[in-house]
């Protein structure tokens, strides 16, 4: 008898009788399985697609007591784009399980897992985290559309003499280069970036990352799992004749020190950490417990960076430079000369044009890079922050996170709100 509810196994006889079975191919999108989830199944297809090709870069979907929100972060910003309920929420959360070969059951232990979909042609990986709340789960799927082309160190939007301190780092046999700032702050992007650069048939290159977001060719790519973390592929990298490593994230005493052991043996490191600014890199390592002789040894470069929100050119709105704005300025080291050679700053139209969304058209990141010049070794040496912070100031490539975003929203590329929110900027700098 006929089950209309089987699945259909195809293959072909071999010798002996045998037969081969193909494998099953990976699921392009979200499948119904019954007539009770095909409207769930229908709405969490609408809603990857419409995110993909929006370019967001992360969907929450969140329950709450009387129901299920969610919600995309397009260009930093949080919109809510639907409201569902409960009973939907749930199909939403076991539809995204089985896609991502999670356990059905397990409610009340955070859980990540990952799954691909297609939307024009295109593949995208999404990284899915998944976690207990009074009130069901929270589920926050980050998008990695694999079809964009990895960017190059010159095509980074970055000042030029900050991209030629990174290649002359680059070019050394060895040293320690590591990229600072919160999540979503690009990162990812930049590391990639330096590694395109290098990645040549001459240069071997090994990467071990949690998660591994984009498929390199010609890179040895690693992942972390329960039982190889950061420090223990580390150890097993070095073994395997790399010329340059990039580990993900520098998060434990172990994994630094093995890096800088690593950056002082005829290696290039690339790593991340989670820090405030460039020269808080010597606390936090320090606060790792390195030794500090070693770290000014392997010291190639200490980078932060953020993303501030990009104006549209072509609806932005001119406002004069208020004197709030003078002292925000002033108090990020801009000159009197500097500030008086503009009259005008610019905010976002709220309604935006044909060009934008909402007077926004994406979004530019912001650097501070201190270079390993003698005086930076010696601070590091040292373990004295206000020393490393003069000898940054030195250096012709410098300037604070706050100094830039101003630069950006005195050339109108964005807000002066902006700036100020996402450096920080009103901090007056420390006194030399």
């Amino acid at each position: 008898m006929h089950n209309s509810g089987s699945i259909a196994v195809h293959g072909h006889s071999r010798p002996g009788g045998r037969v081969h079975h193909e494998q099953a191919k990976e699921p392009t999108e979200f499948i119904s399985t019954s007539a009770s989830d095909a409207k769930s199944v229908a709405i969490l297809n609408d809603i990857f697609r419409k995110a993909a090709r929006e370019k967001v870069s992360d969907v929450h979907i969140e329950d709450n007591e009387g129901g299920c929100v969610i919600r995309f972060r397009n260009r930093g910003e949080m919109t809510v784009v639907a409201e569902h309920t409960i009973q939907e929420s749930r199909e939403f959360d076991s539809k995204i399980r089985m896609r991502c070969k999670l356990p059905l059951v397990e409610r009340m232990t955070p859980l990540d897992g990952k799954f691909r979909f297609d939307v024009d042609g295109r593949h995208v990986d999404v990284r899915v985290s998944i976690l207990p709340l009074g009130t069901g789960q929270s589920i926050v799927c980050r998008l990695l559309d694999q079809s964009n082309n990895l960017m190059r160190l010159d095509d980074l939007q970055m000042p030029e003499a900050i991209r030629e301190s990174i290649r002359h780092v680059i070019s050394q046999q060895q040293g320690l280069f590591l990229v600072t700032g919160p999540t979503g702050s690009g990162k990812t992007t930049t590391l990639y970036g330096i590694l395109q650069q290098l990645n040549t048939t001459k240069v071997k290159i090994i990467t071990i990352e949690d998660p591994i977001e984009f498929r390199v060719p010609g890179i040895v790519q690693a992942q972390t799992n329960q039982k190889l973390t950061f420090a223990s592929a580390l150890k097993s990298m070095l073994r395997q004749d790399p010329d340059v490593i990039l580990v993900g994230e520098i998060r434990d005493s172990d994994t630094a020190r093995i890096a800088i052991q690593a950056s002082l043996t005829g290696h290039i490191v690339l790593s991340t950490l989670h820090t405030n600014s460039a020269t808080v890199t010597l606390n936090r390592l320090l606060d790792l417990d390195v030794d500090p002789n070693a770290l000014a040894a392997a010291m190639g470069g200490f980078m932060a960076q953020r993303l501030v929100r990009t104006l549209c050119p072509h609806c932005r709105v001119a406002t004069p430079i208020s004197a709030y704005a003078r002292h925000q300025m002033t108090a990020c080291g801009l000159t009197t000369e500097q500030i008086d050679a503009v009259d005008t700053l610019y905010e976002p139209c709220g309604d935006g044009c044909e060009h934008c969304f909402e007077g926004l058209t994406g979004r530019t990141p912001v650097f501070e890079l201190i270079m390993p010049t003698p005086e930076a070794r010696l601070a590091a040496e040292e373990g004295n922050l206000k020393a490393l912070e003069r000898a940054a100031r030195l250096q012709p490539q410098y300037r604070s996170l706050g100094q830039h975003a101003m630069e950006l929203a005195m050339q109108g590329v964005t807000s002066m709100t902006e700036a100020i929110a996402v450096t920080g900027s009103s901090q007056v700098p420390i006194e030399t």
